[in-house]
Order: C-alpha cells, then sequence, then structure tokens
C-alpha cells in the first residue's frame, strides 16, 4: 500500500521514520508545517499524488479529563476554532454567520467527519478543534470549551479532514496528549512521552493494514 504520513514538525515524525524503516509498505514522510496555511498548502500537494492512506501524527493539547497525558486518540470530527468573529464575550463560527452552509459537503452539521477513526477500536475517538491561535488563558479557553465542546486542540488536524475528504482520500489522524488545555505552562508537557505512545500506535497500526484490507 502507498502511505503517506505527515506532521507539522520534525519532531513529531522523526520517530516513525526508524519504526517504519522496513515496512513492506511504501511510505513517504513529509513536514507540513505548523499553522493552517503551510499545512493546507502542503497536504494539498501530497493529496495530488494519491496516496491509498494518509495519516498525520502530532501531538495535541487536551480539554477532556478523561483523557490521560500521554494517551493516543483518533480524531473522528474536526472543526475549526478561530475562523468566524467575536461579539463581545460570544464567539461565532462561519456557520452562525452564515458565510458557509454547515451541511454543504465536506461539512456534516459544522463538522468534518472521518468514519475510518472508528475501524480502531481500542483508542478513543475525540472531537478535534484546530485553530491558529492556541489557547493559553482562562478567558479563551472558557470561551473555546462553551462554543465547541471539544476533546482536544491542534493547529492542523482540520486542515487533514478537509483536504482528503476533498480529494477523496482515506485519511486518520493520530495525536498524543501531551498536556492540558490551561493557562500555559510547558514544564507540565509531556511531548517525549504523548509521541513515543504515538509512534507505536501508529507503526501497529500499519503493520496490521493487510490483516484488514
Amino acid at each position: 500500500m502507498n502511505i503517506s504520513i505527515v506532521a507539522a514538525t520534525e519532531l513529531e515524525i522523526s520517530g516513525l521514520r526508524d519504526l517504519l524503516f522496513a515496512s513492506p509498505h511504501t511510505i513517504e514522510f513529509s513536514v507540513h508545517g505548523v499553522g493552517l496555511l503551510q499545512a493546507t498548502y502542503h497536504i494539498q500537494k501530497v493529496a495530488l499524488k494519491k496516496p491509498e492512506l494518509l495519516i498525520q501524527c502530532g501531538i495535541a493539547g487536551s480539554y477532556s479529563n478523561e483523557l490521560l497525558i500521554g494517551e493516543t486518540v483518533v480524531v473522528y470530527a474536526e472543526c475549526l476554532g478561530d475562523a468566524g468573529a467575536e461579539d463581545h464575550d460570544d464567539l461565532f463560527d462561519l456557520f452562525d454567520l452564515h458565510l458557509q452552509n454547515a451541511h454543504e459537503f465536506p461539512f456534516t452539521h459544522g463538522l468534518l467527519m472521518n468514519e475510518n477513526a472508528k475501524t480502531i477500536t481500542h483508542l478513543k475517538p475525540v472531537k478535534s478543534l484546530t485553530v491558529n491561535l492556541a489557547a493559553g488563558n482562562e478567558q479563551s479557553i472558557l470561551k473555546r470549551r462553551k462554543k465547541f465542546n471539544p476533546d482536544i486542540e491542534t493547529m492542523e488536524g482540520a486542515c487533514l479532514h478537509y483536504v482528503c475528504l476533498q480529494e477523496n482520500i482515506p485519511f486518520i489522524q493520530f495525536r498524543g496528549i501531551s498536556n492540558r488545555v490551561e493557562p500555559r505552562d510547558k514544564s507540565q508537557w509531556k511531548i517525549a512521552e504523548a509521541l513515543r505512545k504515538c509512534h507505536t500506535e501508529i507503526n501497529h497500526f500499519i503493520h496490521q493494514i493487510p490483516s484488514i484490507n
């Protein structure tokens, strides 16, 4: 199988290069950069090569107390967290502003869905919020939690979902929980642990592909 694996940074993908060195599949690795602009452009270029599967891996912050630091999750739904407008203490997304139809493909009730996530039954499926500005103060966190009720937050996940849905390419987004979404304190982050476990799960998933096709 031809598989493309993308991540925002080399740090988030380097461990997989070693784990999958002898994989029987044809695997291409690439770094798409941080944030929606770089990620969308790069993932679109990868999609033009028509891989049979496109995997995104990386870290994420968790809004949910049910997710453990270091745990690996798969994203079944994505939404955009800072596309729209602020109105005093309220957030309005593109659907609230009638600038985008919440039921127009590739959106489903305002979400970018991935049914493939349901096939990985031993990992928790989560709803992710994609933003250009990561939440780092109590006010932003409370607003986003109230408006979107997300499980996790990233800076590129929706790009993967949007492009792959548009191009009809099978995809999976794996995320390792590195921190809580809270007032910013990087001393509490567990990036290495989150990535190590995430890479192990992806390696296991890829080696199981022949048995589930």
